[in-house]
């Protein structure tokens, strides 16, 4: 049994708790009524403990709809199902000790229905602000973890684009030789293209956040019409030739995020390859279920030292993976993933996994 099927079924189980006790209180009173012969008092006492065993359906029910984690809902159960044991085993005790002591009892079900529901109702209000504290605690943490994401993002990102802004000014600025029209014109353009693409990052910073923090729904991104923007920009801004080698369309399940994975991969390979050709090779490849994207280089290569620590996530800005780090958080928050492998005969290739968008939807493009 998977974990989906455990998050669906463990309210299932606080539900079918409640029918079992509506039955037992229903089995038992109909008994009463036929040894009292009499309606009234064992219809009131069944209003009395009936009622209590209709909450516990109908709270079984709410919780299903309830957008809780698997443990949440699993301490919301077990809360309910302890304090149903434990008030029937104190209740249970005092009718041992007045059976010990000789004393009659008149009929012991009616109360110890009334307190195993009572326990159960207690047990599962004090358990779902238990779970409810812990979800709270949680995105608290979640959302203190995305800013300090967020704030590398737009630092390593920014940082990079603005360097090349700043490098082309000053070329332009302290340029000894009359430059010519077209000269000017490259430099320019070059500009421009990184203002724009800094003010992009700033405008996908939201869709970062929220789908890091999981409060907005991911939707089909044409992951070759990213590619093939960024790839052309790449080749445009620095000495890499870049080669792509995709489909007309290759819909994934992500957001505007999606971008800053390309792109961090791309500058990635440019940065960490020192050669005078340099080569970076985009390749996308559709299954069944999901969209493959390497990025390969003909690069130094990475050790296997420094793989088991490219994605870190934890520690310091320094510590951590920095664009590699992002791109993984990324990747995963997308339901994907994301690995690297050598490039034969020289050099590394990233390997992207992600969730392909439905047909239906790829159709509707």
């Amino acid at each position: 049994m998977d974990q989906r099927q455990m998050r669906e079924q463990s309210p299932f189980l606080l539900m079918a708790f409640g029918a079992i006790l509506f039955l037992i209180a229903g089995v038992h009173y109909a008994h009463e009524i036929l040894v009292l012969n009499t309606l009234i008092g064992p219809l009131v006492a069944l209003l009395l403990d009936g009622v209590p065993a209709l909450g516990l359906i109908y709270a079984g029910y709410c919780l299903s709809q309830i957008e809780f984690t698997l443990k949440s809902r699993w301490i919301v159960v077990s809360w309910s199902l302890i304090g149903g044991v434990v008030f029937l085993i104190a209740m249970g005790t005092t009718v041992l000790v007045r059976l010990f002591e000789g004393r009659p009892i008149a009929e012991p079900v009616f109360p110890l229905l009334i307190a195993v529901e009572a326990g159960a109702i207690a047990g599962m209000i004090a358990g779902y602000y238990n779970a409810r504290a812990h979800a709270d605690a949680r995105r608290a943490e979640k959302v203190s973890d995305t800013l300090v994401f967020v704030n590398d993002l737009i630092r390593h990102d920014l940082r990079n684009d603005l360097t090349v802004i700043q490098g082309y000014t000053e070329l332009i600025s302290h340029q000894q030789t009359p430059a010519t029209a077209e000269t000017e014109s490259d430099n320019l353009e070059v500009i421009s293209e990184k203002t724009g693409e800094a003010l992009t990052r700033i405008e996908a910073t939201r869709a970062i956040i929220d789908s890091l923090i999981g409060e907005t729904d991911l939707e089909p991104v044409n992951l070759a019409a990213v590619i093939a923007e960024l790839a052309s920009q790449v080749e445009t801004s620095s000495s890499a030739a870049v080669t792509t080698h995709l489909p007309d369309q290759a819909l994934v399940t992500a957001n505007a995020s999606l971008r800053s994975v390309v792109d961090n991969l791309l500058e990635n390979a440019v940065e960490h390859n020192d050669r005078d050709d340099s080569l970076i090779e985009v390749m996308v490849k559709a299954d069944v279920d999901t969209v493959r994207m390497t990025v390969s280089d003909n690069g130094p290569g990475i050790s296997d030292k420094q793989k088991e620590t490219l994605f870190n996530t934890n520690g310091t800005e320094t510590d951590r993976g920095g664009g590699l780090s992002l791109v993984w958080t990324l990747v995963e928050s997308y339901g994907g993933n994301i690995r690297v492998e050598d490039n034969e005969p020289c050099g590394s290739t990233f390997v992207v996994e992600l969730p392909r968008a439905d047909v239906q939807e790829e159709i509707s493009e």
